[in-house]
């Protein structure tokens, strides 16, 4: 098509036609502000047809190929070998040898009893016979979190141990699933695994190309999957021990979040975990209730158990009492989550309690808190979060660059130096993530924030004194911390958690 045909076409009224293809067929949400890549999307999965003649197509009688095409082009695959290691440290060294304990107990409990499959085709619930622990990859991409998990279940010896392992990694986009069983990585892909993890767990098939072992690879499989569908015989009670989720759900549209939810809890196996994304937080008192799902700090991050009824008990605090206790949200919040998936248990990023984004009507409201003088910049902010969180870093952080002016407000800078900070951690690029965070915390000496993240780094790096140094400032701000912030800043956890956090990592640090 000729670039004067291009500029004939009507995408004011394409767009909205794909938006609603795409959230009834795929389960994903775009709103107006992604309006160029959903154009440059269709113009080339449309091919030589008209964009108007390929959706006319799709909306009587899509084709899987065609469905395929468009998850390639628009689901986000940024990611990499031990992306937020802290995650998979809570794993090993805190979770995996109480569930081995749990295997252990269970198989000599039913010596002698049928080994007949608990939990689903894929699945082994902790507690049941046969000794195995089966981990859930969602939402994949590429491969490097499938195989950062298998690595991470291996070094445990649990085979060792006599316990079988598997980890099963799924995803909406079959491009993404060839390059994952594909298994050739670039330096890129490795830019935050130590050599020494390197050289042993990775052969090097060509220059600057590298795959794992074969005794990781066997143990991984791949399989096309939607988390926002239901199937109740993949997502069958207790059915994954570990399942990792991150960076997933801010995706789907509402109707799809609520199934996502539902299937990630129903599957989760008593004594099981479930990693969320640092942007994604489970809130809803009755899928955390009723699951039996309590959240868990450890090594620096947060993540949720299933426990046992007689086990399960809130932490920090009761959802009850949280609500009781938290500040209030405005109203248009309130409506907001009422209608927008808090039925399901998640506030997602593009909500008010988003650690990147948020969404159109808090952009407004926003801009309302803000005043006269602050609208602009602080639309600014708004739109470059909603950027990143759509995994558009680059032009997010473009952005951020524009607030970290002279002319900006003190604390309008700090924030644009704090998400830029976050966004390097996203990246793995973790020195250029911590000197954004030492800017921001300079440039308002009142900002927790920033304190946190610098607290976590220098732990991860072995550096104690700094570790609690950052740790036990952040712990003093956190009590004045604006409510904004938190909500924008905080991960989707409250001032009580955070608090709690800080406290514990001092703990570990004195250990």
């Amino acid at each position: 098509m000729t670039r004067a045909a291009q500029a004939a076409i009507d995408f004011s009224a394409l767009l909205p036609r794909l938006r609603a293809l795409l959230a009834a067929r795929l389960g994903l949400h775009f709103d107006e502000r992604q309006d160029d890549r959903l154009t440059a999307a269709l113009m080339r999965v449309a091919g030589p047809v008209s964009p108007e003649r390929f959706l006319d197509q799709m909306e009587l009688a899509p084709t899987r190929a065609r469905l395929d095409a468009l998850a390639a082009e628009l689901t986000v695959g940024e990611t990499f070998f031990f992306r937020h290691a802290e995650q998979f440290d809570a794993l090993r060294f805190d979770l995996l040898p109480a569930m081995v304990r749990s295997l252990s107990d269970a198989a000599h409990a039913a010596s002698g009893s049928s080994t007949a499959q608990v939990g689903g085709q894929y699945g082994g619930q902790l507690g049941g016979p046969g000794r195995r622990l089966r981990a859930l990859s969602a939402g994949c991409a590429s491969g490097e979190e499938a195989y950062t998990l298998a690595i991470t279940l291996h070094r445990a010896g649990l085979q060792a141990q006599g316990i079988d392992w598997g980890v099963l990694a799924v995803d909406l986009n079959p491009a993404a699933l060839a390059r994952a069983a594909a298994a050739r990585y670039g330096e890129w892909s490795l830019r935050a695994t130590p050599q020494d993890q390197r050289d042993f767990w990775f052969h090097r098939v060509e220059p600057g190309v590298w795959t794992p072992l074969p005794a990781i690879r066997e143990h991984v499989r791949f399989a096309q999957r939607h988390l926002g569908q239901p199937d109740a015989m993949f997502w069958a009670p207790g059915s994954f021990d570990i399942i990792f989720c991150r960076n997933v759900l801010i995706y789907f549209e509402p109707q799809a979040l609520r199934q996502a939810i539902r299937n990630l809890t129903g599957a989760l196996a008593p004594g099981g975990a479930l990693f969320l994304g640092h942007a994604e937080t489970l809130r809803g008192k009755d899928v955390a209730q009723e699951a039996g799902l309590v959240l868990r700090q450890a090594h620096g991050c947060f993540f949720y158990r299933r426990e046992a009824p007689e086990n399960a008990r809130a932490w920090p605090l009761s959802w009850s009492a949280a609500a009781a206790t938290a500040p209030e949200p405005d109203a248009g919040a309130s409506a907001r989550a009422a209608g927008r998936g808090a039925d399901a248990g998640l506030i997602p990023p593009g909500e008010a309690s988003s650690a990147w984004g948020s969404g159109t009507d808090d952009l407004a409201a926003s801009r309302v808190a803000a005043g006269p003088d602050g609208d602009a910049d602080r639309a600014l902010l708004d739109e470059a979060l909603h950027l990143i969180e759509g995994g558009q870093v680059e032009d997010g952080l473009r952005l951020c660059a524009r607030l970290i002016t002279p002319g900006t407000p003190a604390a309008l800078q700090a924030e644009g130096l704090f998400l830029h900070g976050l966004a390097m951690e996203e990246r793995g690029q973790l020195p250029a993530a911590e000197w954004h965070h030492q800017r921001a915390a300079a440039k308002d000496a009142s900002f927790a924030l920033p304190h946190l993240r610098l607290g976590l780094l220098a732990r991860r790096r072995g550096e104690i004194i700094a570790a609690r140094r950052e740790l036990r400032r952040a712990l003093e701000l956190l009590d004045d911390e604006s409510t904004e912030r938190l909500r924008r800043f905080g991960g989707g956890f409250d001032r009580d958690d955070l608090r709690r956090l800080c406290r514990d990592e001092m703990q570990e640090t004195r250990a």
